[in-house]
C-alpha cells in the first residue's frame, strides 16, 4: 500500500526520477488471463486520447457492455463508430456526462442505477486544464478545473458505488480507478486556517493554469485514498492511477503557442505512446488487486504524493474531506456512503 511507502515519496516526486522512469521503464504487457466477459465497463472522457485507448483495450477483453461517457454525444458517437468497426460484435453505448454540471453527474449516476444490472469496472478519466480562470454555471460556480477534475469526479465516484456492489450472481469486487497525474506528486497545499480550503483554491488572484491542474490532481488522489477507507475492498477496489507523460493527447491545448511548444517538446522526448499509457489504466483497473486499495499506482503500487504524509498534512486531508462532503451534501453523499 502507498501508506507504507513514505520514504520513497520525495524521490518519486523528483523530475529526474520521473524522466528516468519514462525513458527506461517499459509498461508491461497485460496478463493473458484477464477478461471482461460477462461484465460491464465504463470509461469517462473516452471519445479521444487515453480514454479512447482505454475503451479499445477493454473491448479486446470482450465485455458484455461498454459505456462511453462523454460531454458531446456527437463526438462520442464518432468515436464509437470507429470502435464498432474494429469490434463489430461489441455492445458499445454512448451516454452523456458533463462534468461541469452536478446535475449532469447525478443524472448519469441515476441512469447507471436504472439501466445497469451491475457496473464491474469504472475508469474516471475525464479531466481538463484551463490556462485562464473560468467558472462553471452550475452549483456554486466553481473554477472549472477544480469542478471537473475534483468535485464532479468525487461526486461521480460516490454515486457509482451502489451499482458497483457485488451481487449473488456477480460476487467478485468491482474496480473503481480514478486517473491522477505525476504533476500532483510534489504539489503543496497550505492550510488556510479558518478559511475554507476549497474556497482558497477557487480564487482569481495569482491563478496559474498548470498549478491548478496539479492541485486538482492532488485533491482527487487525496479523496480516493480517503474514500477507500469507507469502502470494503471485497466490494469495490478503489485506486488512483498515473499514466505518466503521454504523447499525442490534448493536454494544455488551450495554452499559448509557447506553452504548447514546450509541452510538445517534452512529451516528444520522454512521453509514452497513448497505447502504452492506456495499458497502465488497464493494469490499475484489472490487474492490481486489493493491495492497491486506496493507493497511488501505475502498473505497481507507488508512494502517494509527498503532501499526503505527515500529521499536519493528514489534518489538511481531513479538512478537504469534510468540506467536500459538505459541498456535495445536496446529493446525500453521506447517506450513500453509510449504505456501502
Amino acid at each position: 500500500m502507498s501508506a507504507k511507502l513514505e520514504k520513497q515519496a520525495a524521490t518519486h516526486a523528483s523530475v529526474l526520477h520521473n524522466v528516468k522512469r519514462q525513458v527506461f521503464q517499459s509498461v508491461p504487457q497485460l496478463p493473458s488471463d484477464i477478461s471482461l466477459v460477462g461484465k460491464t465497463a465504463l470509461v469517462t472522457g473516452s471519445n479521444v486520447g487515453l480514454g479512447l485507448e482505454c475503451a479499445r483495450y477493454f473491448l479486446k477483453l470482450r465485455p458484455s457492455r461498454l459505456v462511453i461517457a462523454v460531454r458531446s454525444i456527437e463526438k462520442g458517437e464518432t468515436a464509437a463508430k470507429s470502435l464498432r468497426t474494429e469490434f463489430p460484435d461489441a455492445k458499445i453505448e454512448v451516454w452523456q456526462l458533463d462534468m461541469e454540471s452536478y446535475r449532469s453527474v447525478q443524472a448519469f449516476a441515476a441512469r447507471c442505477e436504472k439501466e445497469l444490472d451491475r457496473l464491474h469496472v469504472a475508469v474516471l478519466n475525464a479531466a481538463l486544464a484551463k490556462i485562464k480562470l473560468e467558472r462553471v454555471k452550475d452549483g456554486r460556480q466553481r473554477e472549472v478545473t477544480l469542478q471537473v477534475n475534483y468535485l464532479s469526479t468525487a461526486l461521480l465516484a460516490i454515486l457509482l458505488l451502489p451499482i458497483m456492489k457485488p451481487t449473488s450472481y456477480s460476487p467478485e469486487p468491482a474496480r473503481l480507478t480514478i486517473i491522477t497525474s505525476d504533476a500532483s506528486l510534489g504539489e503543496k497545499l497550505q492550510d488556510p486556517g479558518q478559511t475554507s480550503l476549497l474556497d482558497s483554491l477557487d480564487q482569481p488572484q495569482r491563478y496559474d493554469g498548470f498549478t491548478q491542474y496539479a492541485r486538482s490532481k492532488l485533491l482527487i488522489t487525496m479523496f480516493a485514498a480517503r474514500l477507500a477507507e469507507t469502502v470494503d475492498p471485497d466490494d469495490v477496489i478503489i485506486n488512483s492511477c498515473n499514466p505518466g507523460a503521454t504523447k499525442g493527447t490534448e493536454f494544455m491545448r488551450e495554452g499559448s503557442w509557447v506553452l504548447k511548444a514546450l509541452f510538445a517538446l517534452f512529451f516528444s522526448l520522454v512521453g509514452r505512446t497513448a497505447v502504452d499509457a492506456a495499458r497502465i489504466y488497464v493494469h490499475a483497473a484489472l490487474v492490481l488487486g486489493k493491495e492497491s486499495h486506496g493507493s497511488y499506482t501505475d502498473w505497481l503500487v507507488r508512494a502517494w504524493p509527498v503532501m499526503m504524509y505527515g500529521e499536519q498534512n493528514r489534518k489538511i486531508q481531513k479538512k478537504l474531506w469534510d468540506e467536500t462532503m459538505k459541498e456535495l451534501s445536496f446529493a446525500k453523499v453521506n447517506e450513500v456512503l453509510k449504505k456501502n
